[in-house]
Protein backbone atom coordinates (compact mmCIF):
# COMPACT_ATOMS: atom_id res chain seq x y z
CA UNK A 1 0.00 0.00 0.00
CA UNK A 2 1.53 3.42 -0.94
CA UNK A 3 1.96 6.74 1.23
CA UNK A 4 0.48 9.76 0.83
CA UNK A 5 2.32 12.70 0.74
CA UNK A 6 2.53 13.80 3.90
CA UNK A 7 3.58 10.60 5.13
CA UNK A 8 6.65 9.71 3.27
CA UNK A 9 8.86 12.04 5.19
CA UNK A 10 7.93 10.87 8.57
CA UNK A 11 8.56 7.11 6.72
CA UNK A 12 12.27 8.38 5.95
CA UNK A 13 13.07 9.53 9.28
CA UNK A 14 11.89 6.33 11.03
CA UNK A 15 13.61 4.01 8.70
CA UNK A 16 16.96 6.08 8.56
CA UNK A 17 16.94 5.89 12.46
CA UNK A 18 16.28 2.32 12.29
CA UNK A 19 19.92 2.21 10.14
CA UNK A 20 21.77 4.06 12.91
CA UNK A 21 20.66 1.71 15.67
CA UNK A 22 21.70 -1.08 13.93
CA UNK A 23 24.29 -0.08 12.65
CA UNK A 24 23.53 -0.85 9.09
CA UNK A 25 25.87 -0.32 6.11
CA UNK A 26 27.38 -1.98 3.32
CA UNK A 27 30.49 -1.07 1.51
CA UNK A 28 30.09 -1.73 -2.23
CA UNK A 29 30.59 1.56 -4.07
CA UNK A 30 34.51 2.31 -3.08
CA UNK A 31 38.24 1.06 -4.94
CA UNK A 32 39.47 0.87 -1.17
CA UNK A 33 39.56 -2.50 0.63
CA UNK A 34 38.94 -1.11 4.11
CA UNK A 35 38.90 2.44 5.37
CA UNK A 36 41.43 2.46 8.09
CA UNK A 37 41.30 6.23 9.46
CA UNK A 38 37.45 5.96 8.87
CA UNK A 39 37.93 2.49 11.68
CA UNK A 40 40.90 3.47 13.53
CA UNK A 41 40.43 7.06 14.14
CA UNK A 42 36.75 8.41 13.18
CA UNK A 43 34.97 5.53 14.85
CA UNK A 44 37.46 4.54 17.72
CA UNK A 45 39.46 7.33 18.56
CA UNK A 46 36.92 10.71 18.86
CA UNK A 47 37.57 12.98 21.98
CA UNK A 48 34.04 14.99 22.63
CA UNK A 49 34.62 18.58 22.91
CA UNK A 50 32.19 20.61 25.41
CA UNK A 51 30.89 24.38 24.42
CA UNK A 52 32.72 26.33 21.62
CA UNK A 53 35.85 26.66 19.91
CA UNK A 54 38.99 26.99 19.15
CA UNK A 55 39.56 23.68 21.61
CA UNK A 56 43.04 24.83 23.05
CA UNK A 57 45.74 23.14 25.22
CA UNK A 58 48.80 23.92 27.46
CA UNK A 59 52.61 23.27 26.32
CA UNK A 60 55.21 23.61 28.89
CA UNK A 61 58.18 23.48 26.20
CA UNK A 62 61.11 23.81 28.94
CA UNK A 63 62.33 24.07 32.50
CA UNK A 64 63.31 27.32 34.75
CA UNK A 65 66.98 26.19 34.87
CA UNK A 66 67.09 27.32 38.52
CA UNK A 67 68.75 24.27 39.87
CA UNK A 68 72.83 24.94 40.63
CA UNK A 69 75.25 24.08 43.02
CA UNK A 70 75.56 26.28 45.50
CA UNK A 71 78.41 27.82 48.43
CA UNK A 72 77.51 28.69 52.06
CA UNK A 73 76.09 32.61 51.79
CA UNK A 74 75.61 32.65 48.84
CA UNK A 75 73.25 35.17 46.82
CA UNK A 76 70.30 33.29 45.69
CA UNK A 77 69.36 33.41 41.83
CA UNK A 78 65.97 35.12 41.05
CA UNK A 79 65.34 34.60 37.26
CA UNK A 80 62.39 33.85 36.29
CA UNK A 81 61.35 31.98 32.73
CA UNK A 82 58.09 31.59 31.34
CA UNK A 83 57.44 27.82 29.65
CA UNK A 84 53.96 27.72 29.26
CA UNK A 85 52.61 27.69 25.39
CA UNK A 86 49.09 27.54 24.35
CA UNK A 87 48.30 25.01 20.94
CA UNK A 88 44.93 25.94 19.36
CA UNK A 89 43.36 23.89 17.10
CA UNK A 90 39.95 25.70 14.88
CA UNK A 91 36.98 22.63 14.03
CA UNK A 92 35.54 22.57 10.46
CA UNK A 93 32.70 20.68 9.00
CA UNK A 94 32.00 18.21 6.78
CA UNK A 95 28.65 17.42 4.80
CA UNK A 96 26.90 14.66 2.83
CA UNK A 97 23.31 14.34 1.50
CA UNK A 98 20.72 12.23 -0.35
CA UNK A 99 17.73 13.03 -2.04
CA UNK A 100 14.45 11.61 -3.26
CA UNK A 101 11.32 12.54 -4.69
CA UNK A 102 7.71 12.04 -3.15
CA UNK A 103 6.29 10.55 -6.38
CA UNK A 104 9.18 7.92 -6.47
CA UNK A 105 7.14 4.34 -7.40
CA UNK A 106 9.14 2.61 -4.52
CA UNK A 107 6.99 5.14 -1.98
CA UNK A 108 3.66 4.18 -3.50
CA UNK A 109 4.64 0.23 -3.36
CA UNK A 110 4.95 0.95 0.93
CA UNK A 111 6.70 -1.62 3.33
CA UNK A 112 9.75 -2.98 2.07
CA UNK A 113 10.17 -0.78 -1.10
CA UNK A 114 10.74 2.15 0.85
CA UNK A 115 13.35 0.17 3.24
CA UNK A 116 15.52 -0.56 0.50
CA UNK A 117 15.12 2.99 -1.43
CA UNK A 118 16.10 4.61 1.72
CA UNK A 119 18.76 1.96 2.55
CA UNK A 120 20.05 2.56 -0.83
CA UNK A 121 20.48 6.40 -0.16
CA UNK A 122 21.46 6.25 2.69
CA UNK A 123 24.49 3.82 2.16
CA UNK A 124 25.28 5.91 -0.73
CA UNK A 125 25.67 9.15 1.70
CA UNK A 126 27.77 7.24 3.99
CA UNK A 127 29.87 5.61 1.49
CA UNK A 128 31.05 9.59 0.27
CA UNK A 129 31.46 10.80 3.78
CA UNK A 130 33.80 7.68 4.44
CA UNK A 131 35.67 8.22 1.63
CA UNK A 132 36.12 12.13 1.97
CA UNK A 133 37.06 11.52 5.74
CA UNK A 134 40.19 8.53 4.33
CA UNK A 135 41.44 11.13 2.01
CA UNK A 136 41.45 14.14 4.53
CA UNK A 137 42.85 11.80 8.02
CA UNK A 138 45.92 10.77 6.12
CA UNK A 139 46.60 14.31 4.34
CA UNK A 140 47.08 17.52 5.27
CA UNK A 141 46.01 20.91 3.83
CA UNK A 142 47.80 22.29 1.09
CA UNK A 143 48.85 25.31 3.00
CA UNK A 144 46.78 27.34 5.85
CA UNK A 145 44.92 29.50 3.25
CA UNK A 146 42.88 26.09 3.32
CA UNK A 147 40.49 26.74 6.37
CA UNK A 148 38.16 24.39 5.11
CA UNK A 149 40.20 20.52 5.14
CA UNK A 150 40.91 19.19 8.70
CA UNK A 151 43.90 18.24 9.20
CA UNK A 152 45.23 14.62 9.01
CA UNK A 153 48.32 12.47 10.31
CA UNK A 154 50.47 13.67 7.42
CA UNK A 155 49.54 17.52 8.74
CA UNK A 156 50.83 16.19 12.53
CA UNK A 157 53.63 14.36 11.73
CA UNK A 158 55.70 15.39 9.03
CA UNK A 159 58.80 14.34 7.36
CA UNK A 160 62.90 15.00 7.09
CA UNK A 161 66.09 13.15 5.70
CA UNK A 162 67.42 13.73 9.46
CA UNK A 163 67.23 10.53 12.02
CA UNK A 164 65.40 12.14 14.92
CA UNK A 165 63.25 14.67 16.16
CA UNK A 166 63.42 16.58 12.81
CA UNK A 167 59.34 16.67 12.09
CA UNK A 168 59.02 20.44 11.61
CA UNK A 169 56.40 22.58 10.32
CA UNK A 170 53.90 20.88 7.71
CA UNK A 171 54.76 22.91 3.96
CA UNK A 172 52.53 25.65 3.92
CA UNK A 173 52.44 26.31 7.53
CA UNK A 174 54.81 28.84 8.88
CA UNK A 175 52.74 29.22 11.92
CA UNK A 176 53.66 25.67 12.96
CA UNK A 177 51.01 22.81 14.28
CA UNK A 178 48.22 24.11 16.80
CA UNK A 179 49.47 27.43 16.25
CA UNK A 180 53.08 26.53 17.54
CA UNK A 181 56.01 26.81 15.81
CA UNK A 182 58.93 24.29 15.52
CA UNK A 183 61.29 27.30 14.78
CA UNK A 184 60.61 28.89 18.12
CA UNK A 185 60.44 25.51 19.88
CA UNK A 186 62.10 22.87 18.70
CA UNK A 187 61.13 20.37 20.94
CA UNK A 188 57.69 20.43 19.14
CA UNK A 189 58.75 18.05 16.91
CA UNK A 190 58.26 14.57 15.98
CA UNK A 191 60.45 11.92 15.51
CA UNK A 192 61.93 11.07 11.60
CA UNK A 193 63.99 8.60 9.95
CA UNK A 194 64.93 7.33 6.41
CA UNK A 195 65.30 3.91 4.85
CA UNK A 196 66.24 2.58 2.09
CA UNK A 197 65.78 -1.11 2.17
CA UNK A 198 62.94 -3.32 4.03
CA UNK A 199 65.13 -5.46 6.29
CA UNK A 200 66.13 -6.16 9.65
CA UNK A 201 69.17 -3.93 9.50
CA UNK A 202 67.42 -0.99 7.98
CA UNK A 203 63.55 -0.35 8.59
CA UNK A 204 63.22 -2.76 11.55
CA UNK A 205 66.21 -1.24 12.99
CA UNK A 206 64.93 1.93 12.65
CA UNK A 207 61.51 1.40 14.04
CA UNK A 208 63.01 -0.28 17.25
CA UNK A 209 65.71 2.67 17.93
CA UNK A 210 62.14 5.07 17.48
CA UNK A 211 60.25 3.16 19.51
CA UNK A 212 63.05 3.68 22.23
CA UNK A 213 63.18 7.38 21.59
CA UNK A 214 59.84 8.42 21.62
CA UNK A 215 58.71 6.46 24.83
CA UNK A 216 58.70 9.87 27.41
CA UNK A 217 57.87 9.33 30.95
CA UNK A 218 57.20 12.82 33.09
CA UNK A 219 60.02 12.65 35.97
CA UNK A 220 57.42 14.57 38.16
CA UNK A 221 53.77 13.72 37.85
CA UNK A 222 51.35 15.96 36.83
CA UNK A 223 47.84 15.85 34.97
CA UNK A 224 47.95 15.94 31.16
CA UNK A 225 45.86 17.04 28.16
CA UNK A 226 45.78 13.63 27.09
CA UNK A 227 43.31 12.82 24.33
CA UNK A 228 42.59 8.89 24.24
CA UNK A 229 43.31 5.94 25.42
CA UNK A 230 46.80 3.80 26.67
CA UNK A 231 47.18 2.47 22.56
CA UNK A 232 49.40 2.42 19.72
CA UNK A 233 49.13 2.38 16.39
CA UNK A 234 51.33 1.20 13.10
CA UNK A 235 50.47 2.17 9.22
CA UNK A 236 51.71 1.41 6.16
CA UNK A 237 50.99 0.56 2.84
CA UNK A 238 50.83 -3.48 0.72
CA UNK A 239 54.82 -2.74 -0.63
CA UNK A 240 56.17 -2.33 3.07
CA UNK A 241 54.27 -4.89 4.83
CA UNK A 242 54.42 -7.71 2.39
CA UNK A 243 58.08 -7.90 2.69
CA UNK A 244 57.92 -6.95 6.26
CA UNK A 245 55.58 -10.45 6.65
CA UNK A 246 58.27 -12.26 4.50
CA UNK A 247 60.60 -11.41 7.14
CA UNK A 248 58.65 -12.51 9.54
CA UNK A 249 57.87 -15.87 8.00
CA UNK A 250 62.17 -16.01 7.32
CA UNK A 251 61.99 -15.58 10.68
CA UNK A 252 60.19 -18.80 12.37
CA UNK A 253 60.15 -22.13 11.19
CA UNK A 254 56.83 -23.19 12.20
CA UNK A 255 54.42 -22.29 9.41
CA UNK A 256 52.95 -25.94 8.73
CA UNK A 257 51.33 -26.00 5.33
CA UNK A 258 50.39 -22.37 5.60
CA UNK A 259 52.33 -20.50 3.16
CA UNK A 260 50.90 -17.21 3.77
CA UNK A 261 50.37 -17.78 7.52
CA UNK A 262 52.07 -14.35 8.71
CA UNK A 263 49.80 -12.37 6.48
CA UNK A 264 47.28 -9.71 8.86
CA UNK A 265 49.38 -11.04 12.19
CA UNK A 266 52.63 -9.26 12.18
CA UNK A 267 53.02 -7.10 14.94
CA UNK A 268 56.23 -4.91 15.87
CA UNK A 269 56.49 -4.68 20.22
CA UNK A 270 52.64 -6.35 20.68
CA UNK A 271 50.84 -3.85 18.81
CA UNK A 272 49.97 -5.01 14.93
CA UNK A 273 50.86 -3.51 11.58
CA UNK A 274 48.17 -2.29 9.78
CA UNK A 275 47.35 -2.55 6.20
CA UNK A 276 45.98 0.87 5.19
CA UNK A 277 45.26 0.72 1.47
CA UNK A 278 45.03 4.66 1.10
CA UNK A 279 48.56 4.92 1.88
CA UNK A 280 49.62 2.62 -1.33
CA UNK A 281 49.03 6.13 -3.09
CA UNK A 282 52.12 7.49 -1.26
CA UNK A 283 55.29 6.44 -3.34
CA UNK A 284 57.42 7.17 -0.06
CA UNK A 285 56.44 3.76 1.28
CA UNK A 286 55.84 5.21 5.19
CA UNK A 287 55.85 3.62 8.36
CA UNK A 288 53.28 6.00 11.29
CA UNK A 289 53.83 5.27 14.27
CA UNK A 290 51.59 6.79 16.26
CA UNK A 291 50.09 7.00 20.00
CA UNK A 292 46.70 7.08 20.51
CA UNK A 293 46.80 8.35 24.18
CA UNK A 294 48.20 12.00 22.71
CA UNK A 295 46.43 12.51 19.28
CA UNK A 296 42.29 11.82 18.60
CA UNK A 297 39.24 12.85 16.25
CA UNK A 298 38.17 15.89 17.86
CA UNK A 299 34.46 16.05 17.37
CA UNK A 300 31.98 19.28 18.94
CA UNK A 301 29.42 17.72 21.14
CA UNK A 302 26.65 17.24 19.71
CA UNK A 303 28.01 17.43 15.94
CA UNK A 304 29.44 13.92 15.68
CA UNK A 305 26.87 12.69 13.24
CA UNK A 306 24.48 14.93 13.20
CA UNK A 307 21.78 13.65 10.78
CA UNK A 308 18.43 15.75 9.92
CA UNK A 309 14.80 15.21 9.29
CA UNK A 310 13.70 15.35 5.50
CA UNK A 311 13.73 18.90 3.95
CA UNK A 312 12.08 20.20 1.10
CA UNK A 313 14.80 21.28 -1.51
CA UNK A 314 14.16 25.29 -2.44
CA UNK A 315 11.89 25.47 -6.23
CA UNK A 316 11.13 21.93 -5.99
CA UNK A 317 8.16 20.97 -3.73
CA UNK A 318 8.44 17.35 -4.39
CA UNK A 319 12.06 16.63 -3.51
CA UNK A 320 13.42 16.51 -0.37
CA UNK A 321 16.87 15.94 1.29
CA UNK A 322 18.50 15.13 4.27
CA UNK A 323 21.83 16.52 5.06
CA UNK A 324 24.52 14.62 7.53
CA UNK A 325 26.61 17.22 9.17
CA UNK A 326 30.25 16.78 11.15
CA UNK A 327 32.20 19.16 13.19
CA UNK A 328 35.81 17.19 13.55
CA UNK A 329 39.36 17.84 13.43
CA UNK A 330 42.61 15.60 14.36
CA UNK A 331 44.50 17.22 17.62
CA UNK A 332 48.02 16.13 19.17
CA UNK A 333 48.99 17.31 22.20
CA UNK A 334 52.65 15.54 21.92
CA UNK A 335 54.66 15.91 19.01
CA UNK A 336 57.22 13.72 20.48
CA UNK A 337 54.88 10.82 20.86
CA UNK A 338 54.45 10.37 16.85
CA UNK A 339 57.10 9.02 14.30
CA UNK A 340 56.82 8.96 10.76
CA UNK A 341 59.62 6.72 8.42
CA UNK A 342 60.00 6.73 5.16
CA UNK A 343 61.85 6.42 1.79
Amino acid sequence: MGLNYDQIDDAVLLTQQEFIKKGAFVNMQTDLTDHVAVREMWKDRKKVFQGGHPWRFDVQVDHNHSARTVGLYENDGSSINDTMIKGEVTPRHVNAHYLYDVREPDFQRGGAAIVDLVKTRYTAMMVSLYELLETLLWNKPVDSSNTKDPYGVAFWVTRSDQEGFFGRNPAGFSDGRAGISTDSYPRWANYTARYAEISKEDLIRKMRRASRRIAFRSVVSHAEPVVGGMKNGIYTNDSVIGLVEEILEASNMNLGNDIASKDGRTLFKGTPIIYAPKLNEDSSDPVYMLDWKWMAIGVLAGWENSLTKPTQVAGKHTVRRVDLDATLNMICTDLRRQCVISK
